[in-house]
């Protein structure tokens, strides 16, 4: 396949995965049965009390059945993970040989990481579930921090660009230091939420770029 028609490719399918991602989930937050962490009997979907992870469980916190919320939000942020391996297949072009491949290497595992999330909700495969979290977030982390030390460098850098991903990177990595002090409460719910509204606008951002770099 010719170089530039992959990289075009891929930016369209990143950016395809951000915005279904976006869309569905919020569908799916109408759907969800009710109850959150700290409080079960609430009614519906608290968006700065549950967690995204929260749509994709079989039983809400209430004990009703998420018959609709949990396939809706586990195949979006499943075709998330799908589209974010693809797209970083082939990330490495956009940028310099070796910071190129680390950032393909690190987005691939972030994509997985969220690929294993959607396959393990929280209330049936607890463990798992988590391990997928830490996967997508170290590894976005790292992919991360290596876009900026790329752009950094780079005389063409986006200030707009550059800037979100400093404070993207800033977000995942305190909301890392809130799960390994193991912070529980409504803070981590809307920091958790922040750095995914966030990560979504940085994909978008950047299948932008490499659509355009392909042109």
């Amino acid at each position: 396949m010719n170089k530039n028609i992959h990289l075009k490719i891929s930016g369209y399918v990143g950016a395809i995965g951000s915005i279904q991602f976006i869309v569905i989930s919020i569908i799916a937050m109408f759907f969800y049965g009710g109850g959150t962490p700290w409080d079960p009997s609430a009614e519906g979907y608290t968006f700065w009390q549950n967690f995204l992870s929260d749509l994709g469980r079989t039983i809400a916190y209430n004990g009703v059945e998420n018959t609709v919320s949990s396939p809706l939000f586990n195949f979006c942020l499943g075709m998330y993970g799908v589209t974010l391996v693809l797209f970083y297949s082939a990330s490495f072009r956009l940028f310099s040989t070796l910071l190129g491949y680390l950032i393909t290497i690190a987005g691939i595992i972030s994509g997985i990481g969220m690929f294993i999330i959607a396959l393990a909700p929280d209330n049936i495969l607890p463990d798992l579930h988590m391990q997928g979290v830490w996967m997508w977030a170290l590894a976005l982390l790292a992919a991360i921090v290596l876009v900026i030390l790329h752009d950094y460098h780079s005389n063409e850098r986006d200030k707009h660009f550059f800037i979100l991903s400093v404070v993207l990177a800033t977000a995942v990595a305190y909301h890392i230091s809130q799960g390994i002090a193991d912070v529980r409460g409504p803070l981590i719910v809307a920091t958790q939420k922040i750095v995914v509204y966030l990560n979504c606008a940085w994909y978008l951002f950047l299948s932008r770029r490499m659509i355009n770099y392909a042109n």
